[in-house]
C-alpha cells in the first residue's frame, strides 16, 4: 500500500499535464480553424474579384465587338459620336450621330444596322430625312441580348 501511496502524487501530476495538453491542443485547434476561415474568406473574396474583372472583361469586349460592326457598316456616312448604354443586362442602347452625304445614304446605312441582328430596333426620326444632302442625324440602335 505504501507503494501505491508513494505513486499517487506522481499520477496526480500525470493527470494535470494531460489536462493542460488537451487544454492547449483545443486551442490550437481554434487558432487553425479560425485561420483557415479567414484563408477561404480571402480565397473567396479574390475569387468574387476576380469575376468580377471577367464580368467587366466581357462587357467591354461587347461594347467594342458592337462599336465595331457600326464602323464597319458605316458606309459613305461620316460618323460623329457613339454613346453605348447598358441600363440592363437584357438591353443594350447604342445612340449613332453623324452625317450622311445624302438622304439615301442615310436609309442605305440604317438598313445595315437593320441587318445586325434579329433583335434589334432601329429608330431614325422622321425629321431627319427632311433634308437631301448633308444630313445630320442621330440613330438610335437597341438590341435584346442573349
Amino acid at each position: 500500500m505504501i507503494g501505491v501511496g508513494s505513486l499517487f502524487p506522481a499520477y496526480i501530476f500525470a493527470v494535470l499535464e494531460e489536462h493542460s495538453h488537451l487544454d492547449q491542443v483545443a486551442a490550437f485547434q481554434k487558432t487553425v480553424d479560425a485561420s483557415s476561415i479567414t484563408t477561404t474568406q480571402k480565397e473567396l473574396s479574390q475569387s468574387a474579384s476576380t469575376l468580377d474583372t471577367i464580368s467587366k472583361t466581357l462587357e467591354s469586349d461587347l461594347f467594342y465587338s458592337t462599336i465595331r460592326a457600326v464602323v464597319a457598316l458605316k458606309g459613305n456616312v461620316t460618323l460623329t459620336s457613339f454613346a453605348v448604354e447598358h441600363p440592363t443586362t437584357k438591353v443594350m442602347s447604342i445612340i449613332i450621330s453623324g452625317i450622311a452625304p445624302t438622304r439615301a445614304d442615310l436609309l442605305s446605312f440604317k438598313s445595315r444596322l437593320q441587318g445586325i441582328s434579329n433583335k434589334a430596333t432601329v429608330d431614325l426620326p422622321l425629321s431627319t430625312l427632311a433634308q437631301d444632302i448633308h444630313v445630320t442625324f442621330s440613330i438610335q440602335v437597341t438590341e435584346v441580348l442573349p
